[in-house]
């Protein structure tokens, strides 16, 4: 096998189980997909040693073939028109800007079954901001951020944390709703990125918390495969702390105190403590 081939084989290889674990995450019970991406990793660790040996052995004069080129994406961020604020001059009234447009956005194909966009709620001076993947349906209908069973459950950690709902930010990586409750697809992510960038470059909190994979993997804190939660990143200078999601802990409350292991590092950064917990009855 070319050695170029095997190396694009084991990228679909990582991506795919990347999406597999995504959608594990997200509670799917059964990926199809799952049960090819052994046999597929092991063609493409066997093919890989066989295609460089080959190539070793070429004659010297011979010319190497030219690497095949990886899939350009739907969207680059290059090609994403940057948002214009005309004569907006305040933090507040900059983000009022980024919202009215993100309302009316056609860049991807979200909108075409969105009842509104969902921008963001909570303080825009925030030292912490939450960052999840994309509107679900109670979201979609109320046009504000985390406010089904999952954002309760967010609502109760960041008060555990010892913080007032309202007195942290939080939005997603993208304002419309996928259909089904589907991850958001990169081209999506790349799409929505000209409203995140400049609303989280706005709001410039000491940390971010990144929920869930497909929100570490558009702030470019985690990988195509592997571990991923638990380990500080960076997001254009700001700090992040990648962790699961609610919904995924609605489903697997075991996880539960992973998470606040990595909520309690989260405050440590920030130089703070929780409070004690509440007494029962309290």
């Amino acid at each position: 096998m070319d050695p170029a081939l095997a190396a694009e084989l084991a990228s679909i290889v990582a991506a795919a189980r990347a999406h597999v674990e995504r959608e594990i995450e997200r509670g799917a019970h059964s990926v199809p997909l799952a049960s090819s991406l052994e046999r597929l990793a092991a063609v493409a660790r066997e093919a890989a040693p066989q295609a460089t040996a080959r190539a070793s052995a070429a004659p010297a004069s011979r010319a190497a073939a030219p690497a095949h080129a990886a899939p350009a994406p739907v969207h680059s961020s290059a090609s994403i028109p940057s948002i214009d604020f005309g004569d907006a001059q305040t933090k507040r009234d900059k983000l009022n800007v980024l919202a009215e447009s993100a309302a009316t956005c056609t860049a991807c194909v979200l909108h075409e079954k969105r009842t509104q966009a969902v921008f963001a709620r909570g303080n825009p001076d925030a030292e912490l901001v939450f960052v999840g993947e994309g509107p679900g349906a109670e979201e979609d209908r109320l046009g504000e951020p985390f406010v089904g069973p999952a954002g309760q459950l967010l609502d109760r950690m960041i008060a555990a944390m010892g913080y007032a709902r309202d007195e942290v930010y939080i939005c997603n990586i993208v304002k419309c709703r996928p259909p089904d409750n589907r991850t958001p697809r990169p081209e999506e992510g790349i799409a929505c990125s000209r409203y995140l960038t400049p609303q989280l470059e706005l709001v410039q909190p000491k940390l971010i918390v990144a929920l869930g994979r497909c929100a570490a993997e558009n702030l470019g804190v985690a990988r195509a495969e592997g571990a991923w939660r638990g380990r500080f990143g960076a997001y254009r200078g700001i700090t992040v702390m990648p962790t699961y999601h609610p919904a995924y802990l609605l489903r697997s409350p075991e996880q539960k105190r992973v998470v606040w292991d990595d909520l309690k590092l989260a405050l440590e950064r920030l130089g703070r403590t929780p409070p004690p917990p509440r007494k029962a009855g309290a």
